[in-house]
């Protein structure tokens, strides 16, 4: 397997491990408990500020090679890449919520969730998608000269502030958070 694409896999491991204490908060605020919107906006800063600058854009150069070289013949491709302009705009109103929280204005529990669920399904969807469509595909497409090619496309990037060597301290509770629900 090429090593994008291992770099890839890892990186929707650690979403997929986002999303689950996302899930969690979830439960407890539909609940009418009062998660840690702390931590919340501490994952949706991670997603936001690691993810979206450099696994989607990533994903898009590989995405945008396929199109250009006429193998997305049945348009996933495509619709991985427009989904992936849509995160923003679901991120938008959740983040803005998580901070009129935190400055203690009342949100009604409702919105906060319906915000958060809608986000956690998207994303969760979207991972689901290109997990079992658009990385098989990619994987029975390319071939070694092709991915040498995109290789010589994509930047260099920054190492993960969460799962990286090194946690960054912004991200040290949610890095404990992670740990605790593995070992729980």
């Amino acid at each position: 397997m090429n090593e994008v694409m291992k770099s890839l896999q890892v990186e929707h491991r650690g979403l997929r491990q986002l999303l689950a204490l996302l899930q969690c908060k979830l439960q407890r605020l539909e609940q009418g408990d009062s998660p840690d919107f702390n931590l919340i906006e501490d994952t949706i800063n991670y997603i936001e500020n690691y993810l979206e600058r450099y696994h989607h854009p990533k994903e898009d150069i590989i995405y945008q090679y396929i199109i250009k070289h006429n193998l997305d013949s049945q348009g996933k491709f495509a619709k991985a890449v427009k989904e992936h302009s849509t995160f923003k705009q679901l991120t938008q109103p959740l983040r803005t919520t998580l901070q009129s929280i935190l400055l203690d204005i009342i949100i009604p529990n409702e919105v906060s969730a319906h915000q958060l669920k809608t986000f956690i399904e998207a994303q969760q969807s979207h991972v689901d998608y290109e997990d079992n469509y658009i990385f098989p595909l990619i994987e029975q497409s390319l071939s070694d000269k092709q991915w040498a090619e995109i290789s010589l496309l994509i930047p260099k990037q920054e190492a993960d502030p969460l799962f990286g060597e090194h946690v960054h301290a912004e991200y040290n509770a949610l890095y404990l958070r992670l740990r605790d629900m593995e070992t729980n």
